[in-house]
């Protein structure tokens, strides 16, 4: 296919090594991977917002440490040489404000483990359409957090897909925020396929409109295939985009 690069979000069923392996066999690298949710399959979609930490062993404290022997066995280099793990809120019933204080002690507890090690920590808004009940939920609420947690390695993970189903006013989010954001993600809405594919948001001028904020972004494809993947990546071409 040509690409130099890859997310796994959740890689933690396949042995480190062999991921590693497979990626030095097809000369990619690893740019970014989620810290472990929790028990994904019961529904759980991230810890920060949910469990206070409160000593070594806790799931949390867990996730956070699995997820930095990852990303420095998979040697995650991004273009300006950092690593990055996104870690998941989670799902929380009501918003309250001893919710948030959790949040943002955790995330802060997070940043500060992940730079010890030369990692860059994201935090992503995610559409509560999509994940109802997600904690994180727009972006003035991620910007909050960057501004308390005051750590210049937490960044924001800014899913087009998503922001447009929370706020629309793409061009004004990524102007404001440019300097918050940290690493993109594009799919179509409002079926998360390929960004060239019908709905709502006009990607050839929302390519432009990136480059334009901070050409060095690298841009994820968090899209679900329309069909082969060897006939469904020729957008990459038709915007005028590197592999």
């Amino acid at each position: 296919m040509g690409f130099k690069l890859v997310e796994v979000p959740f890689p933690y069923t396949v042995d480190v090594d062999d991921l590693k392996k497979e990626a030095e066999k097809y000369n990619l690298k690893h740019v970014l991977i989620n810290a472990p949710p929790g028990n994904f399959e019961a529904g759980d979609r991230g810890l920060a917002a949910k469990i206070l930490i409160s000593h070594a062993n806790d799931r949390f404290n867990q996730s956070l440490n699995t997820a930095i022997k990852y990303a420095k066995a998979l040697s995650s280099p991004r273009i300006n040489g950092h690593s990055i793990i996104h870690v998941m809120a989670g799902i929380v019933k009501q918003y309250e404000r001893s919710t948030y204080d959790i949040y943002v002690k955790n995330i802060r507890i997070a940043a500060e483990k992940f730079a010890k090690e030369g990692i860059e920590c994201l935090i992503e808004p995610i559409n509560n359409h999509t994940i109802p009940g997600y904690f994180l939920r727009n972006l003035g609420q991620a910007a909050q957090v960057l501004d308390e947690v005051k750590s210049p390695n937490l960044k924001i993970l800014y899913d087009v897909f998503h922001i447009q189903q929370i706020h629309g006013q793409l061009s004004w989010t990524i102007s404001e925020y440019a300097s918050k954001i940290g690493h993109i993600q594009v799919a179509q809405v409002p079926k998360r396929t390929e960004p060239d594919t019908e709905g709502e948001i006009d990607y050839t001028y929302i390519f432009k409109l990136l480059k334009q904020n901070n050409p060095d972004w690298i841009i994820g494809c968090e899209y679900i295939n329309s069909g082969e993947m060897k006939e469904f990546v020729e957008w990459v071409h038709k915007y005028g985009l590197e592999f």
